[in-house]
């Protein structure tokens, strides 16, 4: 194929974030190692096509596809083209697959739930039979069993009154739901029960939809995912099966922190100077905050508040502290330019030594790799 540009065919819609995520990664692979020449359905009212056919797909010649299931009923492996297949109910065996990585959303969302105090949890999917959904559903569990809580569960496809199950929970509840589209049915249900988002009721959904959740009431948390880096490793492995070396491994679309928005913004602390506490470190991330300005600003001695941060949160002042500053660090790695020195001057850390030290302790990895494995901008 040399002095050939790969002929690549798109076989996925743009109406989601995830999939718009991952054509991104495969222009950025595009402009950096390309060109490749693409094909992508256009829109009925623009002259495309209302349907496609495997006889439109062989006369294009493709030398590659990328596929998002549900797109088409095709048999597209019937074609012999080298093809990269992102999955919603189930990976091929027989293909490779670009999956997301369920384990780290679902213990994400714990983390975000568990660091506010909560100690009711459920989980709220459309269908069983999405593997994400089952994973991410079997991940959260998890991670909620070992903090010794237990996680009630409702799927739509077996327990259509979704208001009355909400109503049954104790609260406040922490619910996590499978992907961000899920959220509409539980609003619409918490409504119907008279629950308010988020005092009874907080609520994260997964894929950070800018759209969805924005337009939600109040906008919903989310936990991102890394689409674009899985979109460009997609291109990637596609161009070395067309050249005639072997795919590797299945593509994992990595979990990105949890961007919290106003349908999480309450803490489950009884103890209000507590939640005081908590509320005043978030506010101050971006500042080089120290244990002695939380204690000067509480209405308590510095024993009483020492004691009773530990018995409502389960760690100290001094953690806490730690945690939500590598929380702002990890935002600021992702999504700005801003160097890791830099950080680590902001956050009081001194130098980007001392802050990698925390961070890597905090987060599994150190700043930069951090950086280069979910910014969507290295």
């Amino acid at each position: 194929m040399k002095g050939e540009q790969p002929r690549i065919m798109l076989l996925m819609d743009t109406n989601r974030a995830y999939e718009r995520g991952l054509l991104r990664g495969v222009l950025r692979y595009s402009r950096l190692h390309g060109p490749l020449s693409f094909w992508r359905k256009q829109h009925v009212v623009s002259g495309g096509p209302r349907r496609i056919s495997l006889k439109m797909i062989r006369e294009w010649r493709p030398d590659g596809i990328i596929w998002r299931e549900g797109y088409c009923t095709l048999d597209i492996k019937s074609l012999g083209v080298p093809t990269v297949f992102a999955p919603y109910r189930a990976p091929d065996p027989q293909l490779l697959n670009v999956v997301s990585g369920d384990a780290a959303i679902g213990a994400k969302v714990v983390d975000h739930f568990l660091r506010r105090g909560f100690r009711h949890f459920a989980y709220y999917s459309h269908s069983d039979s999405l593997y994400f959904s089952r994973a991410r559903r079997a991940a959260f569990t998890t991670g909620v069993q070992q903090a010794g809580c237990e996680v009630s569960y409702c799927c739509r496809d077996e327990t259509p009154d979704v208001a009355a199950w909400l109503g049954a929970q104790s609260f406040p509840l922490g619910l996590m739901v499978a992907t961000d589209d899920c959220a509409a049915d539980c609003y619409a249900a918490a409504r119907e029960a008279g629950l308010a988002i988020p005092q009874d009721l907080a609520i994260i959904g997964v894929g950070n939809d800018e759209l969805i959740c924005d337009f939600a009431i109040p906008p919903l948390s989310s936990v991102g995912m890394n689409t674009e880096h899985a979109g460009y490793e997609a291109a990637r492995a596609l161009i070395d099966m067309i050249e005639g070396r072997a795919p590797g491994r299945d593509i994992v679309c990595d979990a990105c922190e949890v961007t919290e928005r106003p349908s999480t913004s309450v803490l489950a602390v009884e103890d209000r100077v507590i939640a005081s506490a908590i509320q005043f470190i978030r506010s101050r991330l971006g500042e080089n905050l120290h244990v002695e300005d939380v204690v000067r600003a509480m209405p308590v001695s510095r024993r009483a508040l020492y004691t009773r941060f530990k018995l409502a949160v389960g760690r100290s002042i001094y953690d806490e502290i730690r945690l939500a500053k590598m929380d702002y660090a990890a935002r600021m790695l992702t999504d700005t330019d801003m160097s890791i020195a830099a950080i680590a001057e902001k956050l009081g850390y001194g130098d980007a030594k001392n802050l990698a030290r925390v961070f890597r302790h905090a987060k599994g990895l150190p700043p930069l790799k951090y950086r280069m494995q979910y910014s969507p901008y290295r």
